[in-house]
């Protein structure tokens, strides 16, 4: 069996390159997004992410996919290339690392608080505090953004997560019925925050 040599990188670093991804989305071609139109209630908006949610889930089979799109549809963020490179973001490569929800959240706030500006410089960024308010609140839900320790926030069990294979024991068990309540968690969050700059 041939296995893949895996680098360890701290979930800091592996954030910041997420955000930088984005901003560097938004450099190198994204139109910027379109998040002055919005017309609809706060209320109107959860509803819209819930019921994406629940329609986008079963067909991603992943959290960061799920949270990036309903995001990038419900606030016409123009970057739906960026939901198939999210494929391995669910506990960073399937390891129980940072929540796809989180990542894909992230993703959707920088998307809408960055310019199209690459020389813009890191204590410059405009998605800094935004996201650390949206992890904050995330943190403040279910005591982390970890996957495997919001897996035991939400299950009251704790499980060994390191490879991909280990999430087939959670389906078995049936753990992920406990993620659309957090993946709609994380976009009413990540919601509010956006809703703030539009």
């Amino acid at each position: 069996m041939n296995h893949m040599k895996t680098n360890k990188t701290s979930r800091r670093k592996f954030l910041s390159s997420a955000s930088a991804i984005a901003i560097g989305s938004v450099a190198f071609g994204f139109d910027l997004p379109d998040t002055s139109s919005q017309k609809k209630s706060k209320e109107e908006i959860f509803k819209q992410l819930d019921e994406l949610v629940d329609k986008y889930l079963p067909v991603f089979g992943t959290c960061s996919q799920t949270s990036f799109h309903a995001l990038n549809e419900t606030f016409n963020l123009k970057a739906d290339i960026v939901v198939k490179a999210l494929a391995s973001f669910p506990g960073i490569a399937f390891r129980g690392e940072t929540c796809g929800a989180v990542s894909g959240c992230l993703l959707g706030i920088a998307l809408v608080y960055e310019e199209n500006n690459p020389e813009i410089k890191p204590n410059q960024r405009l998605s800094r505090t935004p996201s650390i308010n949206f992890c904050s609140k995330f943190e403040s839900e279910f005591g982390t953004t970890r996957c495997r320790d919001v897996i035991g926030h939400t299950t009251g069990k704790r499980y060994s997560i390191s490879k991909p294979e280990d999430y087939e024991l959670l389906s078995r068990d049936g753990v992920f019925k406990h993620c659309p309540g957090v993946i709609k968690k994380a976009l009413h969050d990540a919601a509010e925050i956006i809703l703030e700059k539009a």
